[in-house]
């Protein structure tokens, strides 16, 4: 498909760059991805709000920065979650300027949620003043239906953007900001129709979509959706999508909602006035009276046609409180709002800062010059696999995911092989402290977090353990609670269809074959890596 791109691996910076020159007052932080509303020191006794996501959904998130909606917002890359060390560098400049705390906004995709959650506990671990919320709006998956991640977090964000946004504005406090914020999600839906599927630059199309079918429930990372229903008029799509909101939302006759209309990037303007004609005639034909409607190119899915509405019921008791935050003024650029939207009644700064790596300190036990060779051979030969077979297992991924997994891989892979000479292979303690670091670097998004998890974990783990205890004792318990770590964070546990199965399995056969010999001990263990890999075929995804 045909793009305006100049490199995709620079696309995001100068797309960012881009906007920072058309907004030259946002204060623009290059090296983390992060876009500051102007003047922070005189936030004083203000919450502040963060939030952001991967790329690819423009103008979201960095477009709704400024007074009465974001103080912050953090980009990742294209369609991943951005990394945790962003997310925390920017809660720690904006704890120097708001003891009054911070409010992190996260779409609830797991990758946002992995990695801004290890931001927010390292903040609290430092003393810092936050609290997240967790945004869930999609309600095209019946409940019964939905996995261990729950439902998306949608264009529903803007709502509790802008109303935190202005509660935020007047001073109120944290905790009674997110008491609202709690009560705008539960009066919140959104469901999404997309008419085409979305491409990265150079990717083919996300999935198949034939010229007559429509994706209902199609998610804002181009993945595919609920189900497929052929194309009918605009009346017919948006009573279908009208149907699935007011159930989840019980709306009956004399109801009153504020509506958000989304469009994916591609759609038309002609088209998307008319959805927004369709949309109100019908709201009134049930008798629910559409109180506010914001309309326009929000959070797009790169270049995929289609639509969200988002709405949010207004009940007696805090419709005041809604449109009063609604309608408060703000200054970011890519709020659709104005005084035209109310019912009539007759700086660039671009830091050139690097992210840099000090020394790395030699932690726990130390291997000898054998083992260290053994340990060395292994992980190059692991990497050269994970590189060789990028192209298999992208196309696994593609049928049930985005289509990058092996892609996201050869970059971890790749880059444990540049540095394999400096890595401190004498401490595994250290190494999985480096390989950390370089899975949260090269990887991003969910993949880049679970990785990150897991090293980490095993480093804590090797960090306290007693040679003496033996190594077959001492992997297994660090592989053990490595998945454990895996399952707390990730949701996903054993049975569900995941990598969790297979390091499950190993887990089990390292735990019975501890007094083995070292031979035994390996053949186990991949007789069961493998036997658990090919049960995951005949598995329900979960």
């Amino acid at each position: 498909m045909k793009s305006l791109v100049n490199s995709l691996d620079e696309a995001v910076t100068e797309s960012l760059s881009g906007l920072s020159y058309a907004y030259p007052q946002l204060d623009y932080e290059k090296s983390h991805r992060i876009f500051f509303m102007p003047n922070l020191q005189d936030q004083k006794d203000k919450v502040s709000l963060i939030c952001g996501g991967g790329s690819g959904h423009e103008p979201f998130a960095a477009g709704f920065v400024g007074n009465g909606m974001l103080t912050a917002s953090v980009a990742g890359s294209i369609f991943a979650a951005p990394p945790s060390q962003h997310i925390s560098f920017c809660i720690e400049r904006l704890s120097q300027h708001s003891p009054a705390g911070i409010l992190v906004i996260i779409p609830n995709y797991t990758g946002d949620c992995l990695n801004f959650g290890i931001a927010v506990e390292k903040a609290r671990q430092n003393g810092a003043k936050v609290t997240e919320i967790i945004v869930n709006d999609d309600c095209s998956i019946p409940i019964k239906e939905q996995g261990v991640a729950g439902q998306r977090g949608l264009t529903g964000l803007l709502f509790v953007i802008k109303i935190a946004g202005a509660l935020a504005e007047e001073g109120l406090p944290l905790e009674e900001i997110y008491d609202v914020t709690q009560n705008v999600l539960k009066n919140m839906a959104t469901y999404a129709v997309g008419l085409t599927t979305c491409a990265i630059p150079g990717q083919p199309p996300m999935f198949d979509l034939a010229e007559d079918e429509i994706e209902c429930g199609m998610g804002v990372h181009g993945e595919a959706g609920y189900e497929k229903k052929k194309l009918r008029s605009c009346s017919d799509v948006v009573s279908l999508m009208l149907k699935h909101l007011c159930d989840s939302l019980s709306l009956v006759s004399g109801d009153t909602v504020a509506a958000i209309i989304n469009n994916f990037g591609a759609l038309s303007q002609l088209e998307q006035g008319i959805v927004v004609h369709d949309l109100v005639n019908q709201l009134g034909n049930l008798n629910i009276h559409v109180e506010r409607i914001y309309s326009g190119v929000l959070m797009t899915s790169l270049n995929s046609a289609g639509i969200h509405i988002t709405l949010l019921k207004l009940p007696e008791h805090y419709i005041d409180t809604f449109i009063g935050c609604l309608d408060s003024p703000t200054n970011a650029p890519k709020w659709p709002g104005c005084a035209y939207s109310v019912r009539s009644k007759a700086k660039q700064r671009a830091t050139q800062d690097k992210v840099t790596r000090s020394n790395v300190k030699q932690v726990g036990i130390e291997i000898d010059a054998s083992m260290r060779l053994l340990f060395e051979k292994c992980l190059t030969r692991a990497c050269k696999q994970l590189i060789e077979k990028e192209t298999a297992i992208n196309n696994l991924d593609r049928g049930c995911g985005d289509g990058d997994c092996g892609s996201t891989l050869k970059r971890l892979a790749s880059d444990i092989l540049q540095r394999l000479s400096s890595l401190p292979m004498s401490h595994p303690s250290s190494f999985f402290s480096e390989l950390a670091h370089i899975a949260e670097e090269q990887m991003g998004g969910t993949s880049g977090a679970l990785y990150c998890l897991l090293f980490t974990s095993f480093a804590t783990d090797l960090a306290s353990a007693q040679e003496k205890e033996g190594w077959p004792s001492i992997s297994a318990r660090a592989l053990r609670n490595g998945l454990c770590c895996l399952i707390k964070y990730g949701k996903a546990k054993p049975g569900d269809r995941s990598m969790v199965d297979v390091i499950n399995a190993v887990c089990e056969a390292c735990e019975e074959t501890l007094n083995k010999k070292t031979n035994c001990i390996c053949d186990t263990v991949m007789t069961a890596a493998w036997q658990a890999c090919e049960a995951t075929k005949k598995m329900t995804p979960r």
